[in-house]
């Protein structure tokens, strides 16, 4: 027991065998107020996230804010039980616009797929699945909060396509990364 009578940490949550999940449960009140602060100041939000590098004791959850980081981590550490857990990390965007990028990069992939369908150039349903599976396509869109950009998976690799969508949507808010397409299901 500790002074103030509760368990230890390890005796709170002893249905975790794994210690990254056992430390990701001790924190999760925390994580809870991280997304309430974050509801409600949307406009600083750039992400919350795991950093799992040093885990599960170094384990740390992180908030991406934007502007002062120093004045929000003074605010946000308040509200915590662990604050020593807690890493704010100044970015760029706030998450709010990296789903709105989000949204436009698959509209935009939707409205590609759709100008294939309705051009005629594939003789059957069949043809078009496979010009799917043949042309650069995009497989995933998320943002990626830890690095404040929108992660988008390209297959199969093609750094023309690749190129050209850092183009269109930036350098600074899109990576491009190689997914496979074998995994998904048409």
């Amino acid at each position: 027991m500790s002074d103030d009578g509760a368990p230890p940490a390890s005796e709170k949550y002893p249905e975790w065998p794994d210690p990254v999940m056992r430390r990701q449960s001790e924190l999760e009140s925390d994580m809870t107020q991280l997304s309430r602060w974050g509801d409600d100041h949307p406009e600083l939000l750039g992400g919350i996230w795991w950093d799992a590098t040093a885990a599960p004791e170094g384990m740390k959850m992180c908030l991406g804010v934007i502007g002062a980081a120093a004045a929000v981590a003074a605010q946000v550490r308040r509200l915590l039980a662990h604050p020593e857990h807690l890493n704010v990390i100044a970015q760029r965007y706030t998450l709010q616009e990296l789903r709105r990028l989000q949204d436009i990069i698959s509209d935009d992939q939707d409205a590609r797929l759709q100008a294939l369908w309705d051009s005629g150039e594939c003789a059957s349903e069949e043809e078009f699945w496979r010009r799917l599976r043949e042309d650069p396509l995009i497989v995933q869109v998320g943002v990626k909060p830890e690095i404040n950009k929108v992660g988008v998976g390209v297959s199969p690799r093609d750094r023309a396509f690749a190129a050209a969508l850092v183009d269109r949507y930036g350098t600074d808010r899109v990576h491009v990364y190689w997914d496979r397409l074998e995994e998904m299901r048409f």
